[in-house]
């Protein structure tokens, strides 16, 4: 009966022990002071490429003509977004001011639709890949 029990709780601490996986790295972890330095500065330099962005993301859906007005209001207001946002996090990075944290302040909808929300970082110019498969092999 003693073995029994002693191979249960054994049984029980081998499985229970995966479940501090999580807790070792939460989803917060890279939200420090270094990553809203490096954040701020990268909107500031960075953030003028949010006009060939808007010309591309309206040229796809609604045209030329939109992508050209598009180009104008939507990418100035999301450059000076992004400076402004730039600028703040740049002059606080010591300091978690955003709700006690070190997230961004702005509204970020990256996993649903970048464009009605803010990546942490400018868009990117050009294509590229980010998929983790290719035609040759790795080993």
């Amino acid at each position: 009966m003693k073995i029994r029990q002693l191979l249960l709780a054994t049984v029980a601490m081998v499985l229970t022990t995966t479940a501090f996986g999580d807790i070792q790295s939460p989803p917060g972890h890279h939200f420090n002071w270094s990553r809203k330095l490096s954040r701020g500065v990268g909107n500031i330099l960075f953030g003028w490429l949010e006009y060939p962005s808007a010309w591309t993301k309206a040229n796809a859906t609604d045209g030329s003509v939109a992508a050209a007005s598009d180009f104008l209001i939507e990418g100035t207001k999301r450059t000076l977004v992004r400076a402004v946002h730039g600028i703040y996090e740049t002059a606080t990075f010591p300091v978690a001011s955003w709700k006690r944290t070190y997230r961004p302040t702005y509204v970020t909808k990256e996993s649903q639709d970048s464009w009605w929300g803010y990546t942490q970082f400018a868009p990117e110019l050009g294509s590229h890949s980010s998929a983790s498969y290719a035609r040759s092999q790795h080993w």
